[in-house]
């Protein structure tokens, strides 16, 4: 289990840029891979939902042992889904629904941890 301050690095350091990164890429990749991004974020999605779904992985490691983003898990998992279909369609709009996820995750982080 990590601890509280590893964690709370963990997540800023890895996990929202991985998320940055994951929402900006269907502006810069090739039209043609965008298909092939969407099913790599169908296969993100679907394992969040299944996570949801199965109250899987409710003591995460990398949490200190809470897994305290788990009731988010279909929120998260619905917009990568709409991404994967922006993307499996062609449409370089799929950042939006990655961004939002994105600053959904930041800002629940900021509450549970700061407020």
């Amino acid at each position: 289990m990590l601890s509280t301050d590893k964690s709370i690095n963990l997540f800023l350091l890895a996990c929202i840029p991985i998320r940055i990164l994951l929402s900006i890429l269907p502006l810069y990749i090739d039209k043609k891979m965008l298909f092939y991004y969407g099913i790599v974020l169908l296969i993100i999605s679907l394992s969040f939902l299944y996570l949801y779904f199965r109250n899987q992985r409710l003591h995460a490691a990398e949490a200190g042992g809470n897994t305290w983003w788990a009731k988010f898990r279909i929120i998260h998992g619905l917009l990568y889904l709409c991404g994967s279909i922006y993307a499996l369609q062609g449409q370089k709009i799929a950042w939006i629904p990655l961004s939002i996820d994105t600053l959904l995750g930041m800002m629940l982080f900021i509450n549970k941890h700061y407020i």
